[in-house]
């Protein structure tokens, strides 16, 4: 095992005289406090049966309660599988990125080898030993697919009997414009295998507080997903994850400035469906800013929603179902729920009419 420190500070401890020096797949798994449960998810890449090479690269982002000793440890008993960058969180660089954990995400992706890259955040974990290979064969075998999913199981930190399949209706295949549009609920990200493209351009990214959404758009922007009808992978919903200590108005807002990051990369054809998903997640804003109370932020941002519907050409169908929604969404917010349901019900109509 040796280390090689780079002038930013950050340090990755690897034997490249061990790792494959062509890896087929490259696991991105980025990391922080996940000291309870890093090692499952380590163990759920290693117990993968493949017939290729693989890496496991993992952004260790200055843990202070045992992940990055753990990760230590496993770096030493795989050196054949495993790359550790272990990163300073002084590193002039993270502040580049309005969230410096985006530092980690960006530095970790762009070290992946692999044709094909396999993200896995360190407190999820996958579910069946054959899931990489499966995934391999099927963008193998088609080589217009730019990426492979299946679905996940949600489940809520000590009460796994609870635990749910996402998403909860069936889906066989995602286009970008499904992404942009928000067509379709949540394919978690420790389901998807993309294929690897073009580089990304991380400096469009430096407002947005996601990392995965606009990987997975880029991606796209070469091809569609087909969804393998296998669930596969656990999301683990804890106190300590990222998000899961933001309030629902906050994760609104950070979609907000996400759908906007997400139009900078956009081709123009293909703009309506990022207007389209910008007001849908507005008007989810909205929704919420009125449940809270705060009346005079919901009529601001009712007034962005509506300055984004006429960006829709006038003989767009969906402008007067969405100016409908904005304007339910701050004077009946309770309704918010009502039209998920319709979405739901008309997604399930399209993908299995009668």
């Amino acid at each position: 095992m040796s280390s090689s420190a780079a002038p930013n500070g950050d340090l990755e401890n690897s034997d490249h005289s061990q790792l494959s020096g062509a890896p087929v797949v490259s696991v991105f798994m980025i990391t922080y406090q996940h000291a309870a449960f890093i090692r499952e998810a380590l163990d759920s890449v290693l117990m993968q049966q493949v017939d290729f090479p693989y890496e496991i690269c993992i952004g260790e982002d200055g843990s202070t309660d045992g992940t990055r000793e753990i990760c230590l440890e496993y770096a030493r008993q795989h050196p054949d599988k495993i790359r550790l960058f272990l990163r300073n969180r002084c590193n002039p660089g993270r502040s580049a990125f309005k969230a410096p954990y985006m530092f980690n995400a960006a530095s970790t992706f762009e070290a992946c080898r692999g044709k094909y890259i396999a993200p896995l955040e360190g407190d999820d974990y996958w579910l069946h030993p054959h899931k990489l290979q499966s995934q391999v064969n099927e963008l193998e075998a088609d080589s217009s697919l730019a990426a492979s999913c299946h679905y996940a199981l949600a489940v809520m930190e000590k009460k796994p009997w609870t635990g749910e399949v996402i998403p909860d209706y069936p889906v066989d295949t995602l286009t970008v414009e499904n992404i942009l549009r928000r067509d379709i609920g949540n394919l978690h990200t420790s389901t998807w295998l993309i294929r690897r493209g073009k580089p990304l351009p991380w400096n469009k990214f430096s407002s947005s507080s996601f990392g995965d959404y606009p990987i997975f758009v880029w991606t796209m922007l070469q091809g569609p997903a087909r969804i393998l009808p296998n669930v596969w992978s656990a999301y683990r919903i804890h106190q300590g994850g990222v998000f899961s200590r933001l309030s629902t108005e906050i994760r609104l807002q950070n979609n907000v400035e996400l759908w906007n990051c997400l139009e900078s990369i956009t081709p123009p054809h293909l703009t309506s469906g990022v207007v389209i998903g910008t007001v849908r997640t507005l008007t989810m804003y909205v929704a919420a800013l009125g449940k809270a109370g705060k009346y005079g932020e919901a009529l601001k941002y009712l007034r962005k929603t509506w300055a984004e519907i006429e960006r829709l050409p006038s003989s767009a169908p969906e402008r007067r179902q969405l100016w409908w929604w904005a304007l339910v969404a701050l004077f009946i917010p309770h309704l918010q729920g009502a039209r998920n349901h319709w979405n739901r019900w008309r997604i399930n109509r399209k993908l299995f009419p009668s």
